[in-house]
């Protein structure tokens, strides 16, 4: 038996997120239907993390162990025969069988993009379309605040019994634009539930004006889960890398 760790990309928009479901398609059954099908039994795979529903990534990465002697070049052609288009295999790589894709993750790179300008139908499933003009520079001074390690317990969802530490360590935050198209970018060693969805959401509305540095430094030393009520839509975050220690 030997192990695989997978480079994956894939355009959420169709799915519900990354986790498998009964009744709701994911990702993660997704693949999981066409390595059974390869297998001609049941195969489960491990993926570093969960994505949301109608979130994107360039480069996810999950386990799976298989019997079958099949050489890494060959495993990708395989796979992706049987995926859908909005799914694609990048990178097959066997690894010691001690790897876990989840659990020796030491970082995440993720992306949020957002159109400042006129409605776009052709980017409505793969960017937030705002139509509302920022003030970046306010929005880059808030940055500051959540750049180091913190307790993120008022940007997630997870509640204290899924995870006691709700600290985390931001390493970069940055905001930049292309005429009306903006992104932010977050680098950390880990994320939680919704937390880089709050955390934009946020500084959108500091951008909008709506929100002083201030309060967004009070919400942060909260650690209250009432105290952001906010929450970026899905469709404009992308999972870009994930890091581990090799």
């Amino acid at each position: 038996m030997s192990r695989y760790k997978v480079l994956l990309s894939y355009d959420g928009h169709n799915y519900h997120g990354w986790q498998s479901q009964q009744r709701d398609i994911t990702i993660q059954d997704t693949i999981q239907e066409a390595l059974s099908i390869i297998h001609k039994r049941p195969i489960k795979i491990v993926g570093s993390g969960r994505t949301d529903a109608g979130v994107h990534a360039l480069n996810q990465v999950f386990h799976f162990d298989s019997e079958l002697n099949i050489s890494e070049d060959k495993w990708p052609l395989a796979i992706n025969t049987l995926l859908p288009k909005d799914i694609y295999i990048k990178k097959v790589e066997q690894v010691n069988s001690d790897f876990h894709a989840r659990f020796d993750a030491i970082g995440k790179k993720y992306r949020y993009y957002l159109n400042m300008g006129e409605y776009d139908p052709f980017m409505k499933d793969h960017v937030y379309q705002l139509g509302y003009q920022l003030n970046l520079k306010l929005m880059r001074e808030a940055v500051n605040i959540f750049v180091g390690k913190h307790d993120f317990s008022s940007f997630c969802q997870n509640s204290y019994e899924e995870i006691a530490d709700q600290t985390r360590e931001i390493y970069g935050l940055s905001i930049t634009h292309d005429h009306d198209l903006v992104c932010f970018e977050f680098v950390g060693d880990g994320f939680m539930r919704y937390m880089v969805r709050m955390l934009v959401q946020t500084l959108i509305e500091v951008g909008k004006e709506r929100l002083s540095i201030a309060e967004v430094k009070k919400m942060l030393e909260a650690c209250d889960k009432k105290a952001c009520p906010y929450n970026a839509k899905p469709e404009g975050l992308y999972l870009v890398d994930v890091y581990y220690p090799d």
